[in-house]
């Protein structure tokens, strides 16, 4: 019987993935060279940070309950920007809210006072309906800047505040970038009963004119959706705003001071070497004992290292100590998988079949024990995702793009890049796959 002949793509993709690992890995480890400290947001716990408080404005005496909202709009105002480490407590004695945050990436002159201005205004917000007003000047009438354009509105009626708004939220549909709102159950009841189809409805942060919108149909489920000519970058603004508007009033921080790294100044760089070492060390590991699947596995796993630390770069995520931890464990999962299909193979080598036929049986038996145990960590993370807040969200990010890119990447390539190494002749002895001759005991007669 003729032997079928490797296609080119099988006997060329080991070097196709391998160099687009390779790749990313040093683009990685080129931004992080170059941009250092700056090249992501690291938590108060590793590059340390600002801490403010915030009091009601013009002495108003908030409640316990308007303190509680308060709070959560700083909350969903920092979740908004990816601050995942951050302290945000109430103190009830004093009527104020203190805030603890982290430094901005590429923050060069660590001023609190910037620093603070990052959280945007916090505000009192109102919904009006308005109507266009010829000229501006007089009570009641603002001015609004949109798409370039100078528009002058007159305020007919104010009907809610922001603490009526759940949430304001960016998002892109049809097309076109606009802001989603819901509103609580009061807020729901109101908006209907005191606006009618066509009326135009304005939203007002303190004395600015943020948003005007003509309202095309009747609101009546407690959702609706802002339209316009907005580019991503705007749709993201007028959210926050929204969301850092949603008290019944304004808050000014009235104390602000800088914050060190809890783990000192040079626990990042110690961190990084440690985790060079760890990684070179379960290399070696890898490679001497598993030979060909284990250089391959030590592939996979800078695809994996390097992929977390780029997608946090780019999605604009903290990193802190927890985040770090969750990386770790990652690397440890995709270190099992790769034992458990490195193993799975020796042994169907060792069992007869032929080097092809091993590769291929071994990651399908090996599949179903990788798939619960990365399934089960995911739905862990997920759900730390869903019901999280502060730095448990970066250990839960960390975990959970791990996993993804450990079954979803390095698993799929690391079978990719096994199978077309087999299809050559001085990588094809089963002894770089881990086969053992077996012994054979003689006995005289």
């Amino acid at each position: 019987m003729r032997k079928k002949q490797a296609s080119v793509w099988q006997k060329a993709s080991f070097f196709i993935v391998a160099v687009l690992i390779l790749a990313i890995a040093a683009y990685t480890a080129y931004g992080i060279i170059s941009q250092g400290n700056s090249y992501m947001r690291f938590g108060i716990d590793i590059k340390g940070g600002v801490s403010a408080t915030f009091k009601p404005a013009d002495g108003y005496n908030p409640t316990d309950e308007q303190l509680e909202s308060a709070k959560s709009v700083i909350e969903v105002r920092l979740d908004s920007k990816n601050i995942l480490d951050r302290t945000v407590a109430i103190d009830k004695e004093n009527g104020s809210i203190i805030v603890e945050f982290p430094w901005q990436a590429n923050e060069k002159n660590f001023d609190p006072v910037a620093a603070i201005n990052e959280l945007g205004e916090t505000a009192q917000l109102r919904f009006t309906t308005v109507e266009q007003a010829g000229e501006h000047g007089g009570e009641g009438v603002y001015e609004y800047n949109s798409n370039g354009t100078h528009e002058h509105y007159k305020i007919k009626k104010e009907f809610m505040n922001g603490s009526n708004v759940s949430k304001a939220e960016a998002v892109y549909y049809n097309g076109q970038y606009n802001v989603a709102l819901e509103f609580d159950a009061e807020g729901t009841k109101i908006f209907p009963d005191s606006t009618a189809v066509n009326d135009y409805i304005g939203i007002l942060m303190d004395e600015t004119l943020i948003s005007v919108a003509q309202l095309n149909e009747e609101i009546t489920g407690g959702q609706g959706v802002i339209t316009g000519n907005f580019t991503a970058e705007e749709t993201r603004d007028l959210a926050s705003k929204i969301n850092s508007g949603a008290l019944p009033f304004t808050m000014e921080s009235t104390n602000y001071s800088s914050v060190s790294a809890t783990m000192g100044t040079n626990a990042l760089n110690i961190m990084m070497l440690a985790g060079l070492i760890a990684l070179c060390i379960i290399f070696i590991f890898m490679c001497a004992y598993y030979r060909l699947p284990g250089v391959v596995s030590s592939i996979t796993l800078l695809l994996q290292t390097a992929g977390q630390l780029l997608i946090f770069h780019m999605m604009g995520l903290t990193l802190t100590l927890p985040g770090i931890a969750g990386i770790i464990l990652s690397i440890g999962m995709g270190v099992d998988s790769n034992i458990i299909i490195s193993e799975r193979i020796k042994e169907e080598i060792n069992a007869g079949k032929t080097l092809k036929g091993a590769i291929s049986v071994g990651y399908n038996r090996a599949f179903s024990a990788v798939l619960d145990c990365n399934v089960t960590t995911a739905a862990i993370g997920i759900l730390l995702i869903i019901f999280g807040t502060g730095a448990m969200l970066s250990f839960a990010y960390t975990l959970l793009i791990g996993i993804i890119l450990n079954f979803g990447l390095s698993i799929i390539s690391s079978k990719l890049m096994i199978q077309s190494l087999s299809c050559y002749k001085a990588f094809s002895n089963p002894k770089f796959y881990g086969y053992k001759k077996a012994n054979r005991l003689c006995f005289a007669r």
